[in-house]
Protein backbone atom coordinates (compact mmCIF):
# COMPACT_ATOMS: atom_id res chain seq x y z
CA UNK A 1 0.00 0.00 0.00
CA UNK A 2 1.48 3.30 -1.08
CA UNK A 3 0.04 6.04 2.29
CA UNK A 4 2.49 8.43 0.90
CA UNK A 5 1.57 8.02 -2.52
CA UNK A 6 5.29 7.67 -3.59
CA UNK A 7 5.51 11.28 -2.52
CA UNK A 8 9.03 12.65 -1.91
CA UNK A 9 9.42 15.16 0.76
CA UNK A 10 11.93 16.63 -0.47
CA UNK A 11 10.51 16.82 -4.04
CA UNK A 12 7.30 18.09 -2.96
CA UNK A 13 8.64 20.80 -0.62
CA UNK A 14 10.63 22.03 -3.14
CA UNK A 15 7.97 22.30 -5.30
CA UNK A 16 5.27 23.85 -3.55
CA UNK A 17 7.70 26.42 -2.59
CA UNK A 18 8.28 27.40 -6.03
CA UNK A 19 5.25 27.39 -7.01
CA UNK A 20 4.14 29.66 -3.90
CA UNK A 21 6.83 32.28 -4.87
CA UNK A 22 5.58 32.74 -8.18
CA UNK A 23 1.72 32.78 -7.26
CA UNK A 24 -0.72 35.14 -6.03
CA UNK A 25 -3.54 35.18 -3.80
CA UNK A 26 -5.53 33.08 -2.58
CA UNK A 27 -3.07 30.18 -4.03
CA UNK A 28 0.08 31.37 -2.34
CA UNK A 29 -2.13 31.42 0.75
CA UNK A 30 -2.81 27.72 0.02
CA UNK A 31 0.63 26.54 -0.57
CA UNK A 32 1.78 28.35 2.66
CA UNK A 33 -0.60 25.88 4.13
CA UNK A 34 0.48 22.61 2.27
CA UNK A 35 3.84 23.96 2.98
CA UNK A 36 3.16 23.73 6.68
CA UNK A 37 1.65 20.72 6.58
CA UNK A 38 3.87 18.82 5.02
CA UNK A 39 7.08 20.67 7.39
CA UNK A 40 4.92 19.06 10.11
CA UNK A 41 3.51 15.62 9.38
CA UNK A 42 -0.05 17.41 9.98
CA UNK A 43 -3.23 17.07 8.60
CA UNK A 44 -4.16 19.75 6.58
CA UNK A 45 -7.14 20.92 9.14
CA UNK A 46 -4.16 21.47 11.75
CA UNK A 47 -2.01 23.01 9.23
CA UNK A 48 -4.98 25.78 8.75
CA UNK A 49 -5.18 26.55 12.15
CA UNK A 50 -1.28 26.83 12.02
CA UNK A 51 -1.33 29.72 9.43
CA UNK A 52 -4.22 31.74 11.15
CA UNK A 53 -2.42 31.67 14.93
CA UNK A 54 0.84 32.42 12.50
CA UNK A 55 -1.34 35.64 11.17
CA UNK A 56 -2.63 36.40 14.53
CA UNK A 57 0.98 36.03 16.17
CA UNK A 58 3.84 36.27 13.99
CA UNK A 59 4.77 33.63 16.58
CA UNK A 60 6.82 30.83 14.15
CA UNK A 61 5.93 28.13 16.74
CA UNK A 62 2.12 27.82 17.16
CA UNK A 63 0.34 25.22 19.72
CA UNK A 64 -2.85 24.39 17.70
CA UNK A 65 -5.64 21.81 18.28
CA UNK A 66 -4.79 18.30 17.42
CA UNK A 67 -8.17 17.20 14.83
CA UNK A 68 -8.58 13.78 15.76
CA UNK A 69 -8.58 13.84 19.56
CA UNK A 70 -12.16 13.16 20.42
CA UNK A 71 -11.99 13.34 24.40
CA UNK A 72 -8.66 15.54 25.21
CA UNK A 73 -8.37 19.06 23.66
CA UNK A 74 -4.81 18.22 23.51
CA UNK A 75 -2.96 20.70 20.97
CA UNK A 76 0.20 19.93 19.14
CA UNK A 77 3.41 22.32 18.13
CA UNK A 78 3.66 23.82 14.33
CA UNK A 79 6.34 24.86 13.42
CA UNK A 80 5.97 27.44 10.48
CA UNK A 81 8.49 27.24 7.50
CA UNK A 82 10.56 30.21 7.04
CA UNK A 83 8.81 30.58 3.48
CA UNK A 84 5.80 31.11 4.58
CA UNK A 85 7.13 34.42 6.49
CA UNK A 86 6.94 36.55 3.38
CA UNK A 87 3.53 35.73 2.48
CA UNK A 88 1.55 37.65 5.06
CA UNK A 89 0.14 40.19 3.19
CA UNK A 90 -1.77 38.02 0.78
CA UNK A 91 -2.90 35.31 3.77
CA UNK A 92 -5.07 37.82 6.31
CA UNK A 93 -8.18 37.59 4.77
CA UNK A 94 -8.03 34.04 5.55
CA UNK A 95 -8.00 35.11 9.13
CA UNK A 96 -12.11 35.10 8.41
CA UNK A 97 -12.62 32.66 6.27
CA UNK A 98 -14.48 29.17 8.38
CA UNK A 99 -11.80 26.75 9.28
CA UNK A 100 -14.05 23.70 7.34
CA UNK A 101 -14.49 25.65 4.22
CA UNK A 102 -10.65 26.89 3.90
CA UNK A 103 -10.20 23.14 4.38
CA UNK A 104 -11.65 22.17 1.59
CA UNK A 105 -10.57 24.46 -0.43
CA UNK A 106 -7.33 23.96 0.23
CA UNK A 107 -7.40 20.05 -0.27
CA UNK A 108 -8.99 20.65 -3.79
CA UNK A 109 -6.29 23.17 -5.03
CA UNK A 110 -3.95 20.91 -3.77
CA UNK A 111 -5.52 17.52 -6.08
CA UNK A 112 -6.14 20.49 -9.11
CA UNK A 113 -3.08 21.57 -8.60
CA UNK A 114 -0.71 19.04 -7.77
CA UNK A 115 -2.38 15.87 -8.45
CA UNK A 116 -2.15 14.50 -5.08
CA UNK A 117 -4.34 14.80 -2.30
CA UNK A 118 -2.90 16.47 1.12
CA UNK A 119 -3.03 13.65 3.49
CA UNK A 120 -0.17 12.16 0.93
CA UNK A 121 1.98 15.16 2.45
CA UNK A 122 1.23 13.56 6.15
CA UNK A 123 2.76 10.44 4.91
CA UNK A 124 5.67 11.92 3.02
CA UNK A 125 6.94 13.62 6.04
CA UNK A 126 6.49 10.46 8.03
CA UNK A 127 8.92 8.46 5.32
CA UNK A 128 11.35 11.11 5.40
CA UNK A 129 11.80 11.08 9.12
CA UNK A 130 11.47 7.23 8.89
CA UNK A 131 14.49 6.99 6.60
CA UNK A 132 16.32 9.60 8.30
CA UNK A 133 16.30 6.72 11.05
CA UNK A 134 14.10 8.94 13.72
CA UNK A 135 12.23 6.07 15.92
CA UNK A 136 8.92 5.49 15.03
CA UNK A 137 7.51 6.12 18.20
CA UNK A 138 9.15 9.42 18.19
CA UNK A 139 7.38 10.18 14.62
CA UNK A 140 4.39 8.88 16.33
CA UNK A 141 4.44 11.84 19.25
CA UNK A 142 5.44 14.54 16.50
CA UNK A 143 2.55 13.15 14.27
CA UNK A 144 -0.01 12.77 16.80
CA UNK A 145 -0.92 9.32 15.78
CA UNK A 146 -2.85 7.96 19.16
CA UNK A 147 -1.41 4.46 18.12
CA UNK A 148 2.45 3.72 18.06
CA UNK A 149 1.07 0.70 16.14
CA UNK A 150 -0.21 2.51 13.21
CA UNK A 151 3.29 4.29 12.87
CA UNK A 152 5.17 0.47 13.27
CA UNK A 153 2.71 -1.28 10.16
CA UNK A 154 3.36 1.56 8.46
CA UNK A 155 6.84 1.42 9.00
CA UNK A 156 7.57 -2.43 8.51
CA UNK A 157 5.54 -2.04 5.27
CA UNK A 158 7.51 0.75 3.69
CA UNK A 159 10.53 -1.26 4.78
CA UNK A 160 9.09 -4.37 3.62
CA UNK A 161 8.41 -2.73 0.10
CA UNK A 162 12.14 -1.37 -0.02
CA UNK A 163 13.33 -4.69 0.84
CA UNK A 164 11.65 -6.14 -2.10
CA UNK A 165 12.36 -3.74 -4.34
CA UNK A 166 16.20 -4.15 -3.58
CA UNK A 167 16.02 -7.57 -4.49
CA UNK A 168 17.71 -8.55 -8.00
Amino acid sequence: MAWDKGLDFENAYNKIARHMSKAKAPAKCYDAILLIQLRNGSRVSEAVRALKSFLNTKSVEVEVQVSKKRQKRETRLMVIPSEVLNVVSPCLDLRNVEDKVLVNRVKNYCIETYGFNTHSLRYAFITYLLRQGVNPSIVAKITRHSKLDFILRYTQEKAAEEILRSME
